[in-house]
């Protein structure tokens, strides 16, 4: 028997954009947090325990190490100033 060869392509910076939420785990634990601004450089996400900003290579790396991780989710994981200026940028 021979089992089938699965591709697939890993997550990347290019699936963040204002609004995602991820999971972000660092040193001393892990938390969701909302992708509030996309730049052609730079990815901002905020999250009631961690805030980051990265730039798109550091992202790949944080995909990569499984540091990082695309939530399905529908709630803003941010604070409520910053929900004005998520909400702005649609």
């Amino acid at each position: 028997m021979v089992c089938p060869r699965w591709k697939y392509a890993r997550t990347t910076s290019d699936a963040l954009f204002p609004g995602t939420t991820v999971r972000y785990y660092y040193r001393t634990g892990d938390s969701l947090a909302t992708v509030v601004e996309r730049t052609d450089r730079f990815v901002t996400f905020i999250g009631p325990e961690c805030d980051g900003r990265f730039t798109d290579e550091q992202i790949d790396r944080l995909f990569e190490d499984d540091r990082l991780e695309v939530v399905l989710d529908d709630e803003l994981h941010v604070p409520d100033d910053e929900v004005a200026k998520l909400q702005a940028s649609d």
